[in-house]
């Protein structure tokens, strides 16, 4: 096999067990949203707006000379 299709497949063992451990309902609130769902959504979509926050912020940094 090849070694990036072992991390990939490593990689998606540990986010179905992420997800799978963390089930339970929680509620974020913010501003004037309340947004409800299982916590392992809530904390994949916090990360995926840190992650795209981060990229434009770097995206911006290497445009400049």
């Amino acid at each position: 096999m090849k070694p990036k299709l072992i991390i990939v497949a490593v990689v998606v063992a540990l986010v179905v067990v992420f997800a799978i451990q963390n089930h339970t309902t929680v509620s974020v609130w913010f501003l004037f949203w309340e947004i409800t769902g299982s916590r392992a959504a809530v904390l994949l979509l916090m990360f995926l707006a840190g992650f795209f926050a981060g990229w434009l912020a770097g995206f911006r940094r290497k445009k400049r000379p």
